[in-house]
C-alpha cells in the first residue's frame, strides 16, 4: 500500500503542484469577489476532490502509466486504495490551505481596498475559525460523495467511458431516490426541523456529515477494488 501510494504521488506531484496553484487562485478570486472567507474555503474544499479524481485518472492513460503500475510489486487492492488515499490526502491538505488562506485574508482585509461592508463581512465570518473549517469540510464532503460514485467506474472503465456510464447510472437511480423520499411522512416538516438543528449545531452536524461521507468513501473503495480486480489491463 505504501509503495503504491508513493509511486502514484511521485509520478503526479508536478501536476498536483500546478493544480494546487490553480485551485488557490480560483478560490481567492471567488472569495474576494464574493467578499466572503466562507466562499473561499468552501470553494477550495469542494473543488479539490472532484478535480483530483479527473487528474489522477487522466494520468492513467499518459505513457501507459496504468499498465506499468500494474507491474509494480503491489496488489490491485493496494493500487485502488492508494488512489482513494491520494485523493483524500490531497483534499484534506487543500482544505487546510484554504482555511489558512481565509484567516490570513481576513486578517489582511483592512489593508486591502475593501469597503466598510466587505470589511464587516470578513470580520464577522472569520471571527470563528471552527465555522470556517466547517464550511470547507461541508464543501469537501459533498464532492467526496460525488467522487465516491465516480471512482469505481473510472478505475474499472477509464475516465472516457466512465463519463458516459456514471450519468446514466445516476439517472437510473433517481426514480428510486424520489420514490423513497415520497415514502417519508411529513418530509417538509422533517427538513425544516433538520435545518433549524443544523443552524444550532453546525460543528456537530459537520462531524456527523463527514463520518457519513468517509463511510461512503470506504464502501466505494471496496466496490472499486472488486471492479478493478476484474479489469483486463
Amino acid at each position: 500500500m505504501k509503495a503504491a501510494f508513493l509511486s502514484e504521488f511521485i509520478t503526479s506531484r508536478s501536476v498536483l503542484a500546478q493544480s494546487a496553484v490553480i485551485y488557490i487562485v480560483v478560490a481567492l478570486v471567488i472569495g474576494v469577489s464574493m467578499q466572503s472567507p466562507f466562499a473561499l474555503v468552501a470553494c477550495l474544499g469542494a473543488m479539490t476532490p472532484f478535480l483530483m479524481v479527473f487528474t489522477f485518472c487522466a494520468l492513467d492513460s499518459v505513457n501507459g502509466w496504468e499498465r506499468f503500475r500494474a507491474t509494480l510489486p503491489a496488489s490491485r487492492a493496494a493500487i485502488v486504495a492508494s488512489r482513494y488515499a491520494n485523493v483524500l490526502a490531497a483534499s484534506c491538505f487543500m482544505l487546510l490551505v484554504g482555511w489558512a488562506l481565509a484567516l490570513i485574508l481576513s486578517a489582511a482585509a483592512p489593508l486591502l481596498p475593501f469597503g466598510a461592508d466587505a470589511l464587516a463581512s470578513f470580520e464577522s465570518e472569520a471571527s470563528d475559525p471552527a465555522l470556517l473549517l466547517c464550511a470547507g469540510a461541508m464543501g469537501m464532503g459533498v464532492t467526496l460523495l460525488a467522487a465516491s460514485f465516480i471512482l469505481p467506474f473510472a478505475l474499472r472503465f477509464g475516465m472516457t467511458k466512465s463519463i458516459r456510464i456514471a450519468p446514466v447510472v445516476a439517472i437510473l437511480l433517481l426514480p428510486a431516490f424520489i420514490f423513497l423520499m415520497q415514502q417519508v411522512p411529513d418530509l417538509a416538516k422533517m427538513l425544516s426541523e433538520a435545518s433549524l438543528w443544523l443552524d444550532r449545531n453546525i460543528v456537530l452536524a459537520t462531524v456527523v456529515f463527514m463520518f457519513v461521507v468517509l463511510a461512503a468513501y470506504a464502501a466505494s473503495c471496496a466496490v472499486a477494488t472488486a471492479m478493478y480486480r476484474a479489469k483486463e489491463l
